[in-house]
């Protein structure tokens, strides 16, 4: 399996808290994240990260991760599905990625607030929420 770029992933292991968002609201977050790591636009990106995805994923840190997926795995084809769920305890959306040479999974985490308190990019096996059915 290949390594895949890893953004960050910053999960705190507090009790369990419920999803703030509807479906479609994190879905939607989760897109314009995709949009806009797509057009390079990741001061947006990080405006959405909660105080310590911001301490520990800086925009200088965040603005060559796009740029790497596609150098790594070709253009940027479509997104494949889409799934939403809790995962520890958070709110999550995965985005299946279709790249020319690879499928991943872009994994965006929300708090209880909305905010990103999680941000990575793994390989499709590492996907953890159930397909839609």
């Amino acid at each position: 399996m290949k390594t895949v770029l890893s953004v960050a992933l910053v999960l705190s292991f507090c009790a369990p808290v419920l999803a703030q968002l509807s479906k479609d609201a994190a879905i939607g977050k989760a897109e314009a994240i995709l949009k806009n790591l797509q057009q390079g636009k990741t001061a947006d990106v990080v405006k959405e990260f909660d105080a310590r995805m911001a301490q520990e994923v800086p925009e200088a840190k965040l603005q060559p991760a796009w740029a790497g997926m596609v150098a790594k795995f070709g253009a940027f084809k479509d997104i494949a599905e889409r799934r939403e769920g809790l995962m520890e305890g958070r709110q999550a959306v995965e985005l299946i990625l279709a790249f020319e040479k690879e499928t991943i999974v872009l994994r965006s985490v929300f708090d209880k607030d909305g905010k990103v308190s999680g941000l990575v990019f793994r390989p499709l096996a590492s996907a953890v929420l159930p397909p839609n059915k």
